[in-house]
């Protein structure tokens, strides 16, 4: 496995938390022998970010015909051959589809990772490839390994369960904000609530603004709060994104701000408080916890997906029903109103992601289940 070639497949024209993970973990695969490559399609945001760095990549259109592109095959086929690849990393259901060729065509070693939550389609070809068309799967949430084990689709001593890690050195209690606050207008006193990722549905940002919404209508003894969301919307969320403005209302730009994307994550954490996940679905094992819990920021969550797996309620954060509002914020008020309990929160988050939510721990999940995978390919 030392010195292994490595190559991730990415079809997503989108960046979000899946395509930052990819091209997070390519660099630190190149950075300790491991040659990695990202194959990717061209004017993809995964392509553009991966070369901004400066990481080897392979532009495939990744065409789609009812499920198979044979020119794109034939392009990844001798890519594979031409740079030496030992395994192949296949991270979305068309990917996964050329992927499946790729182990039926060579000798190099193909693992499937699936990194939501969704209902996973195993009938006729899908099922067909779940089963027979990789030699391992690596997976964001025990959820999802429970679901493909009920539904039979892929042997369980195949699966791994990657923990979500970060860099301790990037995301620390000491990060510092310089003049943020004062380049957005927020005050010393105010106390800074934030939810953090794409503006989509299934994030449930609507519930995030609706929570703020009743505690700035009766805040009662609460100090001034701020509400921050960091984040933007994919162009088939416009219209969300609207919706959700429009929820805000007349707090909007005052004490409910949308900031839009931003790469340096660690400086808005440091601003924040209490960090809100407010999803309703499909979310795994978000890395934004493990950011929060390394930064000694408060997690309330959702129990969805693999965020249960993350966070024990009362222990590390607090865990509310998802689609409720009322829940969200009774959580926020209870944690402002309560700091000796925020700060046991904190530090019991604090010290499990030092245990088990660093890079350096995921990495090395992966490598395992890695090595476990190219030990099947040998054996076939």
């Amino acid at each position: 496995m030392t010195g292994a070639r490595i190559a991730h497949i990415e079809s997503s024209m989108n960046w979000g938390g899946q395509e930052l993970r990819i091209v997070e973990q390519t660099e630190w695969l190149n950075a300790h022998g491991y040659p990695t490559t990202i194959i990717a399609r061209p004017g993809s945001k995964i392509l553009e970010q991966a070369e901004k760095r400066g990481l080897p990549t392979f532009t495939l259109p990744m065409r789609w015909q009812v499920h198979l592109h044979p020119p794109t095959l034939i392009a990844l086929l001798r890519f594979l051959k031409r740079e030496r690849i030992d395994l192949l990393d296949c991270h979305g259901s068309r990917d996964s589809f050329y992927g499946a060729y790729a182990k039926w065509l060579t000798s190099v070693t193909v693992v499937r990772s699936r990194h939501i939550t969704n209902p996973i389609k195993d009938r006729g070809l899908h099922g067909f490839i779940w089963r027979h068309g990789n030699h391992g799967v690596l997976v964001t949430a025990g959820k999802i390994r429970e679901m493909l084990v009920a539904q039979r689709l892929v042997r369980p001593e195949w699966i791994t369960v990657i923990p979500a890690g970060v860099d301790p050195v990037r995301f620390n209690p000491n990060v510092d904000i310089g003049d943020l606050r004062k380049t957005l207008g927020i005050d010393d006193n105010r106390t800074v609530i934030a939810n953090i990722g794409m503006i989509r549905s299934d994030k449930g940002q609507r519930y995030f603004v609706e929570a703020a919404r009743i505690l700035l209508k009766n805040p009662g003894n609460l100090p001034p709060l701020v509400f921050i969301q960091i984040g933007e919307a994919t162009t088939s969320e416009a219209a969300y994104r609207e919706e959700v403005f429009q929820a805000a209302g007349d707090a909007l730009r005052r004490e409910i701000l949308f900031l839009g994307y931003h790469d340096d994550i660690e400086r808005y954490l440091a601003l924040t408080d209490i960090v809100v996940i407010a999803s309703i679905r499909t979310e795994a094992q978000t890395r934004l916890v493990a950011q929060a819990a390394l930064m000694r920021r408060n997690i309330i969550a959702t129990r969805v997906g693999g965020l249960p797996e993350m966070i024990t309620d009362g222990e590390t954060g607090v865990l509310c029903a998802p689609e409720d509002a009322e829940a969200l914020s009774e959580a926020i008020r209870a944690l402002v109103s309560s700091p000796l309990q925020a700060a046991k929160l904190r530090d019991g988050a604090y010290e499990r992601a030092q245990r088990e939510m660093t890079f350096e721990i995921m990495m090395n999940v992966e490598l395992g289940a890695y090595r476990s995978a190219i030990a099947r390919t040998k054996r076939k």
